[in-house]
């Protein structure tokens, strides 16, 4: 084989795999993006039930 065609295929590879990595961190960026939404939404719906639950969890303790 010629050293110049292997130096293709290597350099080929490298920016195959590069450009992989991008992806990966895109997506993982997406997801974090996802559960931050589904959090907001979540506390959003349910933020008055969970803060009167804490509330009334905080007084039982306190009365103890």
């Amino acid at each position: 084989m010629n050293v110049v065609l292997v130096a293709r295929r290597f350099v080929a590879r490298a920016k195959a795999l590069a450009s992989t990595e991008g992806i990966a961190i895109t997506e993982y960026g997406m997801l974090i993006a996802l559960v931050a939404l589904a959090l907001i939404a979540v506390l959003t719906v349910f933020g008055g039930g969970i803060t009167s639950w804490f509330a009334a969890k905080t007084g039982q303790i306190t009365t103890v």
